[in-house]
């Protein structure tokens, strides 16, 4: 096949594929749009990913969206999509000016979990950042980019001491079991007396989260909720710590 009649062919099935995303899976529980075939799915981000006209032009139409998908046959999650899909390439990348995310967006194709072909539309950025393990969960929730922040003011009101190692902050965590239904004073008095014990102080620092250990909890009353964890992290200067962390979410 001659060079021209190979660029023509390569023009025609829409150009050379885009570099992979970071993550190549899409979860299940993670949204993406599937469509009939290649030209529906580039006709659905050209003209029905857009965001908002001014003074709402950080957000994304969804109006149109949904228009989009009426006109092109495509569906959000559609019915035939058999769990996680998998990327296999990327045909075609677009960023949307989207308030509080970078907002690009990728035409590719793939397959599900039952090795059928899957077209589709998904959110790169989100993608990407979506949890995936139990401990991106719970970081992702309570968390800065992996970092938990003892250093602000205020800080000394809520639960969290550091500990010498891993094993001590789960002793201490270890020891407050069987008070799940007790006042809130005397748990935090267990918990005090377990973590001096240990040698554990008041934490007032950064720490990077490498696992998670045991829990406590202590359902202390209305809303009053203490999801004691321990933790295994590591300070700014690298060193193995352990945490003792409150991880309630009221």
């Amino acid at each position: 096949m001659g060079t021209g009649v190979l660029m023509a062919a390569m023009l025609a099935a829409g150009a050379t594929p885009e570099p992979l995303p970071d993550h190549i899976d899409i979860p299940d529980e993670f949204s993406t749009v599937i469509c009939p075939d290649q030209q529906s799915a580039k006709t659905m981000l050209d003209q029905y990913h857009s965001v908002k006209p001014a003074p709402n032009n950080h957000m994304l139409d969804i109006p149109l969206f949904f228009a989009g998908l009426n006109a092109t046959g495509c569906a959000q999650n559609g019915p035939a999509r058999k769990g996680v899909v998998t990327i296999k390439s990327v045909q075609q990348r677009k960023k949307l000016d989207l308030a509080g995310d970078d907002g690009r967006y990728i035409r590719y194709s793939g397959t599900d979990a039952a090795g059928n072909a899957v077209i589709g539309i998904v959110h790169e950025d989100a993608n990407n950042g979506y949890p995936r393990t139990p401990l991106a969960e719970w970081l992702s929730e309570r968390a800065v980019n992996g970092w938990l922040d003892a250093s602000f003011d205020g800080a000394s009101n809520f639960i969290f001491y550091r500990c010498d190692t891993p094993a001590k902050a789960n002793a201490a965590v270890t020891a407050t079991k069987g008070l799940e239904n007790a006042k809130l004073a005397v748990f935090e008095q267990k918990l005090a007396k377990a973590a001096a014990q240990q040698g554990c102080r008041r934490a007032n620092d950064r720490y990077q989260v490498t696992a998670l250990l045991s829990t406590s909890g202590n359902d202390c009353g209305h809303e009053c909720y203490v999801d004691l964890t321990a933790i295994a992290a590591t300070d700014r200067s690298g060193l193995t710590v352990g945490l003792i962390f409150d991880a309630s979410l009221m």
